[in-house]
């Protein structure tokens, strides 16, 4: 009898400090989810958009400065999200060139959760034509189990004669004293007044920052917690609202909230086109009130969405709300804003009565066909909410220390 009951006190003990684990173990991922990926995407873009991507023709290839051509090197190097601290929100870190004013640059941007924007909290900015011949600056980053770092070196002769140790602490960027302990460390660029020699792969037009950039632009996408109610519209659904789409791909940023009368709404719908052809139906999502939010692809890219009213009063059935195409797609944040913005708009036509006719089961579960697979996305396992977190690891850590005591004092006990 005490032998089973020893054991059960055992395995108790074990599982409780493995699920403990388990939930600080959800605290260190590297990247961010829904609104975060969203907030993230468009600072890359306005960086990618300033700048460029930088790019070799093969990687590991240095670009040398040619003032007689009027060539310095520009662009975005590398991007990453890291979470230096292992806190909720990881960080967006973004390394550059800015040949406009001579700087190899990091920057460091954290979500602000009650605000939902990017703040930029560092900024690694090094003038490369300050650096004298012989020497060499160089950006690193490093890490170890406990956090990570960037690492701003200068080299003299090839020898190390400087470095800077930074990292991000609860949102607020600091410099280390004194270097901490053994790192593993990733190159990202070595640079001088006369070349720049990226570390990591920037052959095929930056190859690495467009896949990173996707992933982001995948991961908000995929925060949607609406039903994909695409694989399910019967073919004469599909086919009209297809053919809405096919004249909203004309708008590249539209939005109904932009506007102040209906005249003005219905002038707007009449712009000039863009040139894009719509292609096919990525995913649909209802989000109540004959209110739909449409991701598509064109012939020019996978990235577009469109908010469509169901109505009687709008041609075709549907009336164009918003529409972005070549874009980053809406969170589930984002949607739920803007369905409650639009239920204060007075431009919005009246609903239509009732609600789509859905099929039972997806048009490729018994077909055949292929099902549409999507893009990859950035993972994070988060079981517990941020606000519970905290309370059920201290709960956890409670029992477990609890149930070693019962242990301990009935092993003395047993003893005796």
């Amino acid at each position: 009898m005490k032998k089973g009951i020893l054991r059960f006190i055992s395995v108790l003990c074990a599982v409780t400090v493995i699920l403990s684990c388990l939930t600080l173990s959800s605290v260190n991922a590297d990247e961010p989810v829904g609104k975060m990926s969203a907030v993230y995407a468009y600072v890359l873009n306005d960086y990618l958009y300033t700048y460029g991507a930088l790019s070799t023709r093969e990687a590991g290839e240095t670009l040398r400065a040619d003032e007689e051509n009027g060539f310095a090197p520009r662009g975005v190097i590398h991007s990453e999200v890291i979470n230096f601290d292992a806190n909720e929100n990881p960080y967006l870190v973004i390394f550059f060139a800015d040949s406009d004013y001579s700087l190899v640059s990091c920057h460091i941007w954290k979500f602000d959760e009650e605000t939902e924007e990017a703040k930029k909290i560092a900024a690694l900015d090094v003038n490369y034509s300050m650096l004298s011949e012989g020497q060499v600056g160089a950006f690193v980053m490093g890490f170890n189990n406990e956090k990570r770092y960037i690492i701003y070196r200068v080299y003299e002769n090839d020898a190390l004669s400087y470095e800077e140790y930074y990292t991000a602490i609860d949102g607020d960027a600091f410099m280390y004293v004194n270097a901490p302990g053994t790192l593993s460390e990733i190159g990202v660029a070595d640079f001088s007044g006369e070349y720049i020699h990226p570390n990591v792969d920037v052959s095929d037009y930056n190859a690495n920052i467009g896949k990173f950039f996707d992933e982001l632009k995948n991961t908000a996408a995929d925060s949607v917690t609406y039903e994909d109610i695409a694989e399910r519209l019967t073919d004469e659904d599909e086919e009209q609202i297809e053919a809405v789409l096919k004249n909203a791909v004309n708008f590249n940023n539209f939005d109904i909230a932009d506007y102040a009368t209906m005249d003005e709404y219905r002038n707007a719908l009449t712009a000039e086109p863009t040139g894009d052809r719509f292609y096919l139906i990525s995913e649909a999502y209802s989000l109540g009130d004959e209110i739909y939010y449409i991701r598509f692809s064109t012939d020019r890219s996978y990235y577009n969405y469109a908010l469509l009213r169901r109505s009687p009063d709008a041609e075709n059935g549907y009336q164009i709300l918003k529409v972005r195409t070549d874009c980053i797609p809406l969170s589930d944040r984002e949607l739920k804003q803007i369905k409650r913005d639009y239920d204060r708009n007075t431009l919005l036509y009246k609903k239509a009565k009732g609600s789509l006719k859905l099929l039972k089961e997806s048009k490729y579960s018994s077909s055949g066909e292929p099902k549409p697979t999507k893009e990859p996305v950035i993972q994070i396992d988060k079981p517990f909410s941020s606000r519970t977190r905290l309370p059920v690891i201290c709960v956890g850590g409670g029992v477990a220390v609890a149930l070693l005591t019962i242990l301990w004092v009935y092993l003395y006990s047993d003893n005796d």
